[in-house]
């Protein structure tokens, strides 16, 4: 199977093993880098745990898979299933080695044998599962396959109900399945957990934003940035916010900075294209619109905006090519066959 640009959610997903695990002489330091999230000390920090002479088996386990998962925040797919592997070789049943297999297969495309090796976690220890259920609903939900996602956010939240990340994403689901409601408890839960989460406030905002609640949106998207100001997400949601009552010049400023954070979203060139196409200015969303096409090359809508931008500005016979190619994909549109006659030329 080929990787889609989701998997990154899998991060949230990476397991770090809790408590004092290694035994003297190493240096505190290097327990606690080794067991961190910054590769550039933690690498070499476990790199030094698995050198000292006379570590444990489990030792010397728990070391390699905590290398393994800061070799997947350093997107190390290789070096990090070669730690997996002295991991089991050390320790045949440890859960978090199998559960880090798992992150490691699914960034790299190989869902089936993901899915095995989180598989082969959940066995082991079934009562100690929820992230390897939470992972599971991931790669699920990345495939489209959403009733077996929400079922292992289920199972993920039943082990454990103060999984934060297995709320945000059931409520995900639930958004996807249509009860926003729904999502709206899981995120007021996760935030009660969690009330510093930005990623729960971004999802809960864009969510008030569906039901026209603006001012509740705002007010956690403004949250949502506050805790984290590089989050594109939460700009491009709170855009859609002004766009919806019209206060275009806010919603642009927020578009632009949504595109510097994620410049291949292809979403918000299309908001801001709209924007600027609301108020007129052909020119500036011309631009925007070539490159929602140019990442969404059969988005019928675009093309038909387009094509009217480029009839204003006088350039005639590309707005005829983009009537043309709306009709292309979508032979009854009966606006775009107008247009075509209002330019003497038969659809």
């Amino acid at each position: 199977m080929v990787a889609s640009n989701r998997v990154w959610l899998l991060f949230g997903g990476l397991c770090v093993v809790a408590g004092p695990l290694f035994a003297a002489p190493a240096a505190a330091d290097d327990k606690s880098d080794c067991a961190g999230s910054d590769p550039a000390n933690g690498i070499p920090a476990c790199t030094r745990l698995i050198e000292q002479a006379g570590a444990t088996a489990n030792t010397l386990a728990d070391a390699y898979v905590n290398r393994a998962k800061l070799h997947l925040v350093a997107s190390d797919m290789d070096r990090a299933l070669a730690d997996v592997e002295e991991a089991l070789r050390h320790d045949a049943s440890n859960i978090d080695a199998y559960h880090n297999r798992g992150v490691a297969f699914a960034l790299q495309g190989r869902y089936d044998e993901a899915l095995a090796a989180l598989e082969e976690s959940i066995r082991l220890n079934p009562n100690a599962a929820a992230e390897s259920h939470h992972t599971r609903g991931r790669i699920y939900a990345d495939l489209g396959n959403w009733d077996v996602a929400m079922a292992e956010f289920d199972a993920a939240i039943r082990i454990d109900p103060n999984h934060v990340d297995a709320l945000i994403s059931r409520a995900a689901g639930h958004r996807i399945k249509g009860s926003v409601e729904r999502a709206i408890v899981d995120l007021d839960r996760a935030l009660g957990i969690d009330p510093e989460n930005a990623e729960a406030y971004a999802s809960r905002g864009a969510l008030y934003i569906t039901t026209s609640r603006f001012a509740e949106g705002i007010a956690d998207l403004d949250r949502a940035i506050a805790l984290d100001p590089n989050g594109g997400r939460a700009y491009g949601s709170r855009g859609t916010a002004y766009l919806l009552q019209r206060q275009f010049d806010r919603a642009i400023v927020d578009f632009d900075r949504a595109i510097r954070l994620e410049p291949e979203n292809g979403e918000f060139y299309l908001q801001r294209a709209t924007a600027y196409a609301m108020q007129g200015k052909a020119k500036q969303a011309i631009p925007d619109f070539d490159q929602v096409i140019r990442r969404y090359p059969g988005h019928v809508r675009s093309y038909e905006i387009r094509a009217a931008m480029l009839k204003r500005v006088g350039r005639r016979d590309e707005a005829i090519a983009d009537y043309r190619k709306v009709l292309a994909l979508e032979p009854s549109n009966e606006q775009s066959k107008e247009a075509l006659r209002l330019f003497g030329v038969e659809p």
